[in-house]
């Protein structure tokens, strides 16, 4: 698997070009501090009481969350050591579709499986962050094991770095790191649906 991967980044490399290291047109809404606040107070009120309740169903509670609140609250409140990429942000762009944007060392992109390959190449390379873009519907996974959590999954249809897009298949070749870590969100085991809409977001949760 390493050989098949360090064949496809020497190939690859040469196509790519400083392709890889521009910055691609992201078309993201980021709201304010005060947004920022403002999600941050609808989660909280979602996991401690229960959220605004459906009026057709009283079990079940929901909490909308608009797209310049969401990235109001990843840019503005968290630290990058809590997200998977740095200046990352989504843009909801509905029919259950998402676009994950952000930014990562070319280094850690490949993990520790391909080193000695990073190695050959110039330390500005490897150490200059790139662009990442991420695009496709949202689904939530129900875990089949024991101790497995519900997660929210991205099922990647548009991959690519800076302006270049990749095919993706080369998910499927990296090794554990924070791609692939960008595509899955665990959630609360009470949230039963997400529903994702042109700048909005849904959840849905039962008691």
């Amino acid at each position: 698997m390493t050989l098949v991967l360090l064949g496809l980044l020497a190939g690859g490399l040469f196509w790519l070009g400083s392709g890889i290291f521009e910055r691609p047109s992201i078309r993201h809404e980021v709201g304010t501090a005060t947004d920022g606040r403002r999600a941050q107070q609808k989660l909280f009120d979602l996991t401690t009481r229960g959220g605004a309740r459906d009026r057709r169903d009283d079990r079940r509670a929901v909490v909308t969350l608009l797209e310049p609140e969401l990235n109001a609250l990843l840019i503005r409140h968290l630290s990058g050591a809590e997200l998977p990429l740095d200046e990352m942000s989504i843009r909801l762009v509905g029919d259950g579709v998402v676009e994950v944007t952000g930014r990562l060392p070319l280094r850690a992109l490949w993990g520790d499986s391909v080193n000695a390959f990073a190695r050959l190449l110039p330390e500005r390379w490897v150490a200059t962050p790139v662009w990442l873009r991420l695009r496709g519907p949202v689904q939530l996974e129900v875990g089949t094991g024991r101790g497995e959590r519900r997660r929210l999954r991205l099922d990647v249809g548009y991959l690519s770095l800076g302006r270049r897009r990749l095919p993706t298949a080369v998910l499927g070749l990296l090794p554990e790191g924070p791609i692939l870590r960008a595509t899955r969100w665990p959630v609360p085991e009470t949230v039963e649906s997400v529903t994702v809409e042109p700048g909005r977001l849904t959840i849905t949760i039962r008691p």
